[in-house]
């Protein structure tokens, strides 16, 4: 590190006609060999001009910009050491060029960026970077966008520790590229989405990566928006959103971590949504997981108006995991396959044929997991290897309800409490076996022993349309299952289930 030199508010002012700050900053890098040299990068005017690259350190309440203006490939550090800057006339830190910014948050301080109106709508953020801005150190960062995004860059936007509180008319954070964050926590009010990254022209760009962190995200858009696909490894995630949870158009990758969407329209969306771990709680005012590919044109009852050859790549796929999901309409819908391989997925929806805890246009394959649904499930393959049974009932069972199954043992395999009134269920586990005797339990209450006589058994009203196969989307697909029922049109659900208005 080359010399540093201490400029006091004081000293500042004997050299420089205007200036608008009160503390302190630390100036070094290439180029800046004397206090004279550091001394041309001072707030003139209300901007901090930076020239080349290095690391300059500041503190103290400042009203202007920091303007990067480094070449290209320089590395221009910022390091926040109680840091209080606000600009009332554009981006409070602004990079039109610089390739790679980083900035430090020194531990134990607290840090505030803010900014106002802005003449050029083009950098319109508290905190603007062309290119790649990376975030680390364990201070905290408190970001006010009024005029549009919190932080936004062209390229890609690290975080790999710190504190972040970021209030936004628009996105709260925006990497135009991607967004990557391994770590931190951060509390994120968003008048648009909460996490954004949406360059739709390169195939390779436009991804969210979560690897551990700590969010609170209350959004007026989504909670998390990516163009091209999410993947979430860990972290503790909370979003209640008035548009989607989670949404991409491309590929939603969920391996691990803590999710919990409180309040969505759809919890996540994606053309295809892949769940190998994690602990995920969905609240959906429509479909709590949907697998879609973004151009289907739906009914108000949120079936395609057009149906159209499936594509190979929507799917829904669970291989692991603790899954709760409340929906108004469907639990799962995918315009295409569903595949239940391992986890545990438990499911409030309706029980209604055209929407249901589980709808699918394609198949809906079984081979290992647990699964406890408080509303109807459609397309059951035959070709599922796991058993599997669907209970219609001949009333409506109250939201609250407690539905097990227990083995002849008297063993509890499954248990749930719907989140919803419901006159049908469906049920599978690994510890299912064909052949062997089972019981279903309402409230403790004993309702009916129950054989497995098939991979898929039906009991109770055949309002179902379960039990079989189209042949659509699984190889060898036939129309198996030990019922054949299939109502295009299923009868209205018996009793009167409260209807949401949306």
């Amino acid at each position: 590190m080359k010399n540093r030199a201490l400029f006091s508010f004081t000293v500042l002012c004997q050299l420089m006609a205007l200036t608008f700050f009160s503390g302190s900053v630390y100036a070094g890098g290439s180029g800046e060999n004397s206090g004279i040299a550091s001394l041309r990068s001072g707030f003139i005017n209300g901007v901090y001009r930076i020239s080349s690259g290095g690391r300059y350190t500041f503190s103290g309440e400042h009203t202007g910009q920091i303007l990067i203006e480094a070449a290209r490939n320089d590395v221009v550090e910022l390091v926040f050491d109680g840091l209080t800057l606000h600009n009332p006339n554009g981006p409070a830190i602004l990079a039109p060029r610089s390739r790679n910014v980083e900035i430090i948050l020194n531990s134990g301080t607290i840090n505030t960026i803010s900014d106002g109106k802005h003449p050029n709508d083009e950098t319109n953020a508290a905190i603007y970077i062309q290119h790649n801005l990376t975030f680390s150190g364990n201070g905290t960062l408190n970001v006010n966008g009024n005029y549009h995004h919190g932080i936004r860059t062209q390229d890609t936007l690290t975080v790999k520790s710190g504190v972040y509180n970021i209030k936004a008319a628009g996105d709260a954070l925006r990497g135009r590229d991607a967004v990557i964050i391994e770590n931190g926590s951060f509390t994120l009010t968003a008048g648009g989405d909460g996490i954004q990254s949406n360059n739709d022209t390169n195939p390779d760009r436009g991804f969210i990566t979560i690897n551990g962190g700590t969010f609170v995200i209350n959004s007026g858009d989504d909670g998390i928006q990516a163009e091209k696909n999410i993947t979430i490894n860990n972290g503790n995630i909370g979003i209640t959103a008035k548009d989607d949870g989670i949404t991409t158009n491309g590929s939603i990758l969920i391996t691990g971590g803590v999710i919990n969407i409180t309040d969505s329209y759809e919890g996540l969306e994606g053309l295809n949504v892949t769940i190998t771990g994690g602990d995920i709680t969905i609240l959906a005012r429509d479909d709590g997981i949907n697998a879609r590919d973004g151009e289907t044109v739906n009914m108000g009852w949120g079936r395609p108006m057009m149906r159209r050859p499936l594509n190979e790549n929507i799917f829904v796929r669970i291989t692991g995991g603790n899954i709760n999901v409340q929906a108004y309409r469907d639990g799962i819908d995918s315009n295409n396959n569903i595949f239940l391989e391992g986890g545990a997925l438990y499911i409030s929806g309706p029980s209604r044929g055209m929407e249901g805890a589980i709808d699918c246009d394609g198949v809906f394959l079984i081979t290992g997991g647990k699964l406890v649904t408080a509303g109807s499930v459609i397309n059951l393959s035959g070709q599922s290897t796991q058993p599997a049974l669907l209970a219609g009932f001949n009333q409506n069972m109250p939201s609250g309800a407690i539905i097990e199954i227990r083995d002849s043992g008297g063993n509890s395999l499954l248990r749930y409490a719907a989140k919803n009134a419901f006159s049908m269920s469906a049920f599978t586990s690994p510890d299912f076996t064909i052949g062997q005797t089972y019981s279903l339990f309402i409230n403790n209450e004993k309702v009916n022993d129950i054989t497995l006589n098939s991979t898929i058994t039906n009991i109770g009203s055949n309002n179902f349309r379960g039990g079989f196969d189209g042949g659509r989307g699984v190889p060898g697909g036939n129309r198996g299952g030990n019922d054949g029922n299939r109502r295009m049109m299923p009868a209205p659900p018996p009793g009167n289930i409260p209807r949401p208005r949306f």
